[in-house]
This record gives C-alpha cells, sequence and structure tokens, in this order.
C-alpha cells in the first residue's frame, strides 16, 4: 500500500497536473499546437501515458490524432494465437495547450 502511495506521488510531482489534461478526438478551438507523439504501449495504457507526457510539453489536451500500422522503425514482436506477429498498432496523438470553459484547473 505504502509503495502504491508512494509511485502515485512520483506520478504527481514528476507530471504535475497531468490528471486535469483532457483527450479529445477533435481540436477545440482556441488551442494553440505543441506536438505530435506517438505511443508503443497497449493501446489500454496510451490515453494515460499522452495525458502524463502531455504536461512535460505544458499542453492540457490531447487530440488523438490517428491509428496506422508502423511500417518502419523498431519491430515490436506481439504474442498471437498463431505464433507471433511483426506488426502493432501505432497510436499517434497531437499536443495542444487549450483555453475555454472545458478546461479544468487545480485550485
Amino acid at each position: 500500500m505504502a509503495l502504491c502511495l508512494l509511485m502515485v506521488g512520483c506520478t504527481a510531482w514528476r507530471y504535475p497536473n497531468w490528471e486535469y489534461v483532457r483527450v479529445e478526438n477533435q481540436v477545440p478551438p482556441s488551442c494553440i499546437y505543441k506536438m505530435q507523439e506517438s505511443c508503443n504501449q497497449s493501446p489500454a495504457d496510451c490515453p494515460k501515458w499522452f495525458k502524463l507526457r502531455a504536461t512535460t510539453y505544458g499542453a492540457n489536451t490531447v487530440v488523438i490524432a490517428e491509428d496506422k500500422k508502423e511500417t518502419s522503425g523498431v519491430n515490436v514482436n506481439v504474442q498471437t494465437n498463431v505464433g507471433m506477429r511483426q506488426d502493432r498498432a501505432l497510436l499517434l496523438a497531437e499536443y495542444y495547450f487549450c483555453n475555454g470553459i472545458k478546461n479544468i484547473t487545480p485550485k
């Protein structure tokens, strides 16, 4: 239990206010583009990873840009029923700093 609390505390310290970063499917109005980044973790883990990373670039909004097959770079082996597969879905997101009433800020 103490280790869990310690890890949550470390995440909050390393990525301050990450829990206030929102994930969108489209770019909201009044936003400033920061950068684009890809996630090579499992698709279920990517939204949280994007939220954490967004804080390092001064962004408060993550827009999932696209889902595509990785065609170059490092091949990732994925275990399947039929054996090993050399491709994996690559999730891309863009980071934005947005103003507006939908943005929740810490008190």
